[in-house]
């Protein structure tokens, strides 16, 4: 997956993204990474620091221009006609580069237009190579226009005394923690803590910005066990994160996505065709809507939500005890526009999503072979980058169950009729990553006959 896809940036000059990154184990790579792609999409970008980078990283862009009191802004335009990409810096001088001021940087974003600038990419803070740090009391140094914090953690900081030389300011950081014992290993959960402590991963945030860690250098398979542990962790607390490994020229510098996810169950209609609430036909002493919320519980979602219409009295007494065991991981809300056809139901499901979920995996309730495996292995390629995942029978893909990412959300919300969002996944099908299965495993009950089939 690439940064740009990973950060979900819309490189534009109209409303250029300003990206900051802070904290440690590799800040820079993700930097001049990222500004790699943003040149090889035909699009122009300005990478700078706002403290100090080492010399020789000079060299990872092909032009740079020293600024002093003003940016010489034809100066710069002519460095980005020629190369796509130009680093603004106040000296160039050995060991370290010194940067430029912070509101130069919003400066530059107010000019983006006239530039024909992209995207402008900000190292916010310096971490002497260490993996992990914590920020003294004049870092980071976050420019005002920031969209994006990034927070940068390398993962190689796991299992590591929370002392030189393996930590920078590690006085402050075992403080944020409360931690007085410097031979403490740093833990997932400490990793976790720190990312997400107001004078930790996210100081200085502006409060527009969206703040999203990175966790690097996840290039083995123990560091990318970890890193899913801290994205699970980060997950639970609302915040999304990406597995990396940006160093790693030889594959795609995001590994994985994490971040609060939904199961939502379509259980509203009225079943005209049956004669009676499928929704509380019973298998094997279980009803259909408890089977279908007991499969979105365990399908790897951080949530279910099931949305009940024709038939919400009856949903909600079947579900009473399921509601009961899993408390707030499971909520139903009523469509009371459930006779408009099934886009009324997604509509309600996506107006009822958490702010921080970043995908949801709509299903229907009827669908009594469902394997609950089916399920999770859906999640897997939305978590390596794709925006929309389907199941697939003999090469054709299915409409449910499917998966769609946030950046869908408000295709969702345009759907209208009977017709659920089928349409989504026709177009642009080479786009869809699917997974195959049976046809048995998707048979849907939708009259008397097709459940007296299923049960004989």
């Amino acid at each position: 997956m690439l940064l740009t896809h990973a950060l979900r940036l819309s490189p534009n000059p109209t409303h250029p993204p300003v990206v900051a990154f802070a904290g440690a184990g590799g800040k820079s790579a993700a930097l001049f990474r990222l500004a790699g792609e943003i040149v090889a999409a035909g699009k122009r970008v300005v990478t700078t620091t706002t403290t100090r980078i080492a010399a020789e990283q000079i060299a990872l862009a092909p032009a740079h221009l020293l600024v002093g009191s003003g940016i010489d802004w034809s100066a710069l335009e002519q460095a980005l006609d020629s190369h796509g990409h130009c680093l603004l810096l106040a000296t160039d001088q050995p060991p370290k580069a010194s940067g430029i001021a912070p509101h130069l940087v919003d400066s530059l974003a107010l000019r983006a237009a006239d530039l024909n600038l992209a995207a402008i990419l900000v190292e916010a803070d310096g971490s002497a190579r260490r993996p992990v740090k914590a920020p003294a009391i004049h870092e980071p140094v976050i420019p005002d226009a920031t969209t994006l914090l990034v927070a940068v953690l390398g993962l190689d900081a796991i299992g590591l005394p929370l002392a030189e030389p393996h930590v920078h300011r590690p006085e402050q950081l075992r403080g944020l923690l409360g931690i007085a014992d410097p031979a403490t290993r740093f833990t997932p959960e400490m990793a976790a803590r720190l990312l997400l402590h107001p004078q930790g991963g996210g100081k200085g945030r502006p409060p527009a910005a969206r703040f999203l860690p990175l966790l690097n250098k996840a290039d083995t398979p123990t560091r990318k066990l970890v890193g899913r542990l801290i994205a699970h962790l980060l997950a639970g607390r609302g915040q999304p994160s990406l597995l990396a490994a940006v160093g790693a020229a030889s594959f795609a510098p995001v590994l994985e996505r994490g971040g609060a996810t939904t199961a939502v169950v379509l259980a509203a209609g009225a079943a005209s065709r049956m004669g009676l609430p499928k929704q509380l036909l019973e298998l094997d002493g279980e009803a259909l809507v408890v089977r279908a919320v007991r499969l979105a519980l365990e399908s790897g979602a951080s949530e279910a939500l099931v949305i009940s219409g024709a038939y919400g009295g009856g949903v909600a007494t079947a579900l009473a005890g399921l509601r009961a065991t899993a408390g707030e991981r499971l909520r139903l809300v009523y469509n009371p526009a459930w006779e408009t056809g099934q886009a009324s139901s997604i509509h309600a499901a996506v107006q009822t999503l958490a702010v921080d979920c970043q995908a949801a995996l709509f299903f229907p309730v009827d669908q009594p072979n469902l394997p609950v495996a089916l399920l999770r292995s859906l999640w897997q390629p939305w978590r390596e980058g794709s925006d929309r995942v389907a199941t697939a029978v003999d090469g054709e893909v299915r409409g449910a169950p499917a998966i769609f990412d946030r950046r869908y959300f408000p295709e969702l919300l345009a759907l209208r009729g009977d017709q659920g969002a089928r349409p989504l996944l026709r177009r642009d099908a080479d786009g869809v990553a699917t997974v195959r299965t049976l046809r048995s495993a998707l048979i849907d009950i939708d009259t008397p006959d097709d459940w007296d089939g299923f049960l004989s």
